[in-house]
């Protein structure tokens, strides 16, 4: 038990520093990377608010397809992934193009797209750079809100198209 506590606790010291190491940008670039990151997230806040909006359009006429012609699974499938998948990919675009600019043009790294489980990718990676660098982000705290907002109205279109869900001894198709 002692030798697996001691590996385990070695390789968080080893291992975690490496993966997640903080670099700060130089300081003769700070006011440089506040601007630019600034005027990416004013460029990018009404497309990523259009994209939001454009799900939940979309979530009502599936919504609307289902109380009108009955339960489809298929349907009740796409219903069910927008608050999931849809709305909170939305600031995707936004939050890559801010990494990519602080790895590339700031960190002298070479960006390269991963998968990440992160739920906010701000919280995880660019946050230390925001801090240190003074960044407004009042507008990614306004992103997150209208997203959660938006994501409990398209929950009530699911409720309201449960309703209607068949039981299990009934056909679903």
């Amino acid at each position: 038990m002692k030798k697996f506590i001691i590996t385990l606790l070695s390789l968080l010291f080893f291992c975690v520093p490496a993966m997640a190491e903080y670099k700060p940008i130089p300081e003769n670039l700070s006011k440089q990377y506040k601007t630019e990151m600034e005027q990416i997230i004013d460029e990018k806040y009404p497309i990523v608010i259009k994209k939001i909006d454009n799900e939940v359009k979309d979530a009502k006429r599936i919504r609307d397809k289902i109380l009108e012609i009955g339960f489809n699974i298929e349907d009740y499938i796409t219903l069910s992934l927008i608050p999931e998948t849809c709305i909170p990919s939305s600031d995707l675009d936004l939050y890559g193009k801010m990494l990519k600019v602080t790895k590339e043009k700031y960190l002298n790294e070479t960006y390269t797209p991963i998968g990440t489980d992160s739920v906010n990718p701000i919280d995880d990676i660019l946050s230390p750079y925001f801090i240190d660098n003074k960044v407004n982000r009042s507008k990614l705290t306004k992103i997150l809100l209208y997203e959660n907002k938006q994501i409990k109205v398209v929950e009530e279109y699911i409720k309201q198209v449960e309703k209607l869900r068949p039981t299990s001894n009934q056909n679903i198709y």
